[in-house]
């Protein structure tokens, strides 16, 4: 394949992402400084010895010059056509996927081509103008790349907010408008460790699944901003615009750190309620799996399918899962929560 001939000369960027070995290289300030920040936790600067999964962003002008070739036997696997622009959130960017060989091409149309090679540990991304895209649009496409290259090591991923407390994980999966993000804070702000906002990792140890911290900034509505009285009164500097939503990073706000890896003890599936009291209603696993299932992000490879359901079918097998039926009592939710994850009885 071919690259871009930068104007720039190209700089490398390492990171460690619990064992894997991760190089970013582009020319692009553009691109650099929005993953950068993404995987600010991560940052490493001696190389290991192991091989590393190496993306490649390349910015260009238009989309002729993209240097992408599609063979006459590569074959459609999706298409999305959604709303069209860069202003748009990012799930509704129209897409189309193929796999070339060994080659899973996401088409992005307008806004740039993502060349995923996962046999060879390299993703190359071709963005269009990227000077002129949202920073959050960046770090999403620069995630996509990197999950399929991580599914190939043994990570997984789900949309979730995760947290830690005492060595013990809460999942909370869920889509957007369910109550997942304001569920996530009131138990964060009550001493429960950060560990991802959008997409924590799985990895199967052989026993169980152990769920692995990905922490990158919290994005919040601004009814989700007005529960909160110290999100109320964040400063601009912390609690900042990121369209559509606002993100702040969770230790400029709350004193709790970062999580450990922990094995996960509790799921909850969260949906809004007009009642005064939030309850639990417990899940049978098969109904729990079911629920779960969705929030997995698709995947392409026949086999690489098969492994992820296994980590997700043992992740339920290994916790208890609820349907939190959250209320009114937003800032109570850890009363409700924390007695479950201590083996307590109510």
């Amino acid at each position: 394949m071919t690259t871009v001939t930068a104007e720039q000369p190209l700089t490398e960027y390492l990171f460690s992402l619990h064992g894997t070995q991760i190089r970013y290289v582009t020319a692009s300030p553009w691109l650099a400084a929005p993953v950068n920040e993404f995987l600010r936790h991560f940052r490493q600067e001696v190389r290991c010895p192991s091989i590393p999964l190496t993306l490649y962003f390349h910015a260009v002008e238009h989309r002729a010059d993209i240097p992408v070739t599609i063979s006459s036997s590569a074959r459609q696997l999706a298409v999305n056509m959604g709303v069209a622009g860069v202003d748009c959130p990012e799930t509704d960017l129209p897409y189309e996927v193929i796999l070339d060989g060994e080659r899973l091409i996401a088409d992005f149309f307008n806004v740039g081509v993502l060349v995923v090679d996962s046999v060879q540990g390299r993703a190359d991304g071709y963005l269009i103008n990227p000077q002129m895209m949202p920073e959050s649009l960046i770090e999403y496409l620069f995630h996509i790349a990197l999950i399929e290259l991580l599914r190939r090591r043994g990570l997984y991923t789900i949309h979730a907010t995760a947290l830690e407390k005492n060595g013990r994980g809460v999942l909370i999966p869920g889509n957007s408008g369910r109550g997942k993000t304001t569920s996530f804070i009131s138990l964060l702000r009550s001493g429960y460790r950060y560990l991802s906002d959008d997409h924590p990792l799985l990895r199967d140890v052989g026993t169980h699944v152990d769920l692995l911290p990905f922490p990158i900034k919290i994005n919040v509505t601004e009814q989700t901003v007005e529960f909160f009285p110290e999100l109320r009164t964040a400063p601009a500097q912390v609690l900042q615009p990121r369209f559509p939503k606002r993100a702040f990073h969770a230790e400029d706000v709350y004193s709790t750190s970062i999580g450990e890896c922990c094995r996960p003890a509790l799921v909850l599936f969260p949906h809004v309620i007009d009642a005064p009291h939030s309850h639990l209603e417990l899940l049978p696993k098969s109904r729990a799996l079911e629920m779960l299932l969705p929030q997995a992000l698709l995947v392409y490879d026949s086999e690489v399918a098969r492994r992820e359901f296994q980590v997700l079918a043992k992740l339920v097998q290994q916790v208890d899962s609820y349907r939190l039926h959250f209320g009114r009592d937003i800032l109570e939710l850890p009363q409700l929560i924390t007695p479950l994850l201590e083996g307590e009885t109510r």
